[in-house]
């Protein structure tokens, strides 16, 4: 079937849907004493109407599909923008931060991170209103120092 052929034959009318084209046009071309005709008739209308449909459906599937690509292309675009805003963060960061540290200041870090734990086990053994207990001046009196690990 053609459907070119089947609107030339059958003009659609001005603001009128679809569904009451196919229903006008097989009401008034079916009258035919043929035998055969009428049948051949509708089953041609059915088909122009089942396949107006199908365009439909995939006109719809195909701008739902465009508007997602569009979609998901705005946020790879913006994903992208950040990750390149933060490489370059990275990179500053990374030319800025020293590579090596002398082995003074990390002896220093070293028993500076070990007073802290030690100040912090005391802190937790404290009374009420930060009232020292016996337990808490034990820690701070007992545990000493550690000895330098790559200094003498």
């Amino acid at each position: 079937m053609n459907p070119t052929a089947f609107m030339m034959r059958n003009p659609i009318r001005k603001g009128e849907d679809l569904r009451r084209f196919v229903l006008r046009v097989i009401t008034e071309n079916c009258d035919s004493d043929l035998p055969g005709a009428r049948e051949e008739m509708i089953g041609e209308a059915l088909q122009f109407y089942r396949a107006r449909i199908v365009e439909h459906v995939q006109q719809e599937e195909q701008d739902r599909a465009a508007a997602d690509r569009r979609h998901l292309e705005a946020r790879l675009a913006d994903l992208i923008a950040k990750h390149d805003a933060l490489e370059a963060q990275h990179a500053r960061l990374k030319s800025t931060m020293p590579t090596s540290i002398s082995i003074r200041e990390a002896e220093e870090a070293r028993l500076g991170a070990f007073k802290l734990a030690r100040e912090k086990a005391a802190k937790l053994m404290e009374g009420p209103d930060g009232q020292p207990t016996p337990w808490s001046e034990a820690i701070r009196e007992k545990i000493k120092d550690p000895k330098p690990k790559w200094t003498k």
